[in-house]
């Protein structure tokens, strides 16, 4: 297949370097929005991703506030990524201790969070 016959990827804007990239080159990951109060999805290239993620770690490790690890819980799970611990009632000091390894897991991109399809 030629260049010209190759479809158009999508273009992502980096979240934290505002600049472009094409999507095989973007990183999806969770990030506290300190406007939103919660966690969000973003965009990261490669530069940026792990440093992004090492201060969703830090946070984390940081915080007591439960409706801020929620808020990481939701937004895992609109990836498609469940904590099965929460799921069932496991008490949050339990759940918690789950979350930090749920970052390592992305930062060995174990899980892959998808951008999603166009809307």
């Amino acid at each position: 297949m030629q260049a010209d016959d190759e479809p158009e990827q999508r273009q992502f804007l980096c979240s934290r370097c505002f600049q472009v990239f094409p999507e095989k080159l973007i990183h999806v990951i969770p990030h506290f929005n300190d406007d939103a109060r919660e966690y969000v999805t973003t965009y990261r290239c490669e530069t940026c991703w792990l440093p992004s993620l090492e201060e969703t770690r830090t946070r984390l490790a940081g915080t007591e506030d439960w409706a801020e690890m929620l808020s990481l819980i939701d937004c895992l799970e609109r990836h498609g990524v469940f904590l099965f611990e929460y799921r069932r009632g496991d008490p949050m000091p339990a759940v918690r201790a789950l979350l930090e390894p749920a970052i390592d897991l992305l930062a060995r991109g174990t899980i892959k969070l998808a951008a999603g399809p166009l809307q």
